[in-house]
């Protein structure tokens, strides 16, 4: 928390009656979104304009910063908020059943401008050896996309070989049907080999480090475009185990992509083996910082 307090595309704001601390918000900028992750104002101070001065200052910041939406998640029996919400322009756009997160959920959206066309859809791609999970993690994504109203394409491609090789997934995640669910570059790529896999192209790059420790290859993957990350160095330090390499490389990327995790149902999308180590790991990737 102290961390992101300090990063510029965090948004915190207190309402306060004399020094007292009575009311809140924590907001977090990615993509050109604005996600309103917690919104409080303490019982005894409630109607009193608390919660619409803070949702007045959140909007003006959001459209400072170039945002085209705002979002937020809030439960159908918190009729107050969600009315409170609806005053400020939120349209519930999605409604999630207990049946994916354990829990009623309503996703809710305030227009701020039209989406900008690089908002439309996303396109990501997942790169990495077989026995790296790169087939787990791109359907625990498009899963999580899919319960999140998005429209969802996912495409597996594999080397001829049976055992052993290369395997890339291929997701588009838009608000809009999806009309060619194949690219040539990605948005966003996520490569865990260590060996790059130079026909992967993405916009933004998260690579396993250890594959560029070595002397510079010279690759086309423009180094300020891209995040190396230990991720398998992570994984043994923080898990005692490499096989946690894949939860911790997932967990950035739904950061990367501005995914709120504390609405994620983990235990729909894994085995129940290893499902809260899974869980910690994915955590552990979303707020890593190097």
């Amino acid at each position: 928390m102290k961390k992101r307090l300090g990063d510029q595309d965090c948004i915190y704001l207190v309402g306060k009656e004399g020094d007292t601390v009575v009311s809140f918000l924590f907001a977090w900028i990615s993509n050109g979104v604005g996600n309103i992750h917690w919104i409080g104002v303490a019982p005894e101070h409630r109607k009193k304009g608390y919660g619409d001065k803070l949702l007045e200052e959140a909007i003006k910041r959001f459209t400072e910063k170039g945002c085209y939406e705002a979002k937020l998640f809030t439960y159908p029996a918190e009729k107050a908020a969600n009315d409170l919400f609806q005053k400020h322009g939120f349209k519930e756009t999605a409604f999630v059943d207990s049946r994916f997160f354990g829990v009623n959920i309503i996703l809710m959206v305030r227009k701020i401008t039209s989406v900008p066309e690089e908002h439309r859809s996303k396109k990501i791609v997942l790169a990495g050896e077989a026995g790296q999970g790169i087939k787990l993690m791109a359907h625990a994504l498009a899963n999580i996309l899919a319960k999140l109203g998005k429209e969802v394409a996912l495409n597996l491609v594999y080397d001829a070989a049976v055992r052993g090789g290369n395997i890339h997934a291929e997701i588009v995640y838009s608000d809009a049907p999806i009309d060619v669910p194949f690219f040539e570059e990605a948005d966003i790529g996520l490569q865990l080999s260590k060996t790059l896999n130079l026909a992967i192209r993405a916009k933004h790059m998260l690579i396993e480090s250890s594959a560029c420790d070595a002397e510079c290859k010279r690759c086309e993957i423009k180094c300020p475009a891209s995040d190396r990350i230990p991720f398998e160095k992570l994984a043994v330090e923080q898990f005692s185990s490499p096989i946690f390499v894949n939860m911790i490389a997932l967990g950035r990327l739904l950061s990367k992509i501005g995914i709120n995790i504390e609405t994620v149902n983990f235990a729909s999308e894994f085995p129940s083996q290893f499902l809260n180590e899974n869980i910690e790991a994915i955590r552990y990737g979303y707020t890593y910082k190097d």
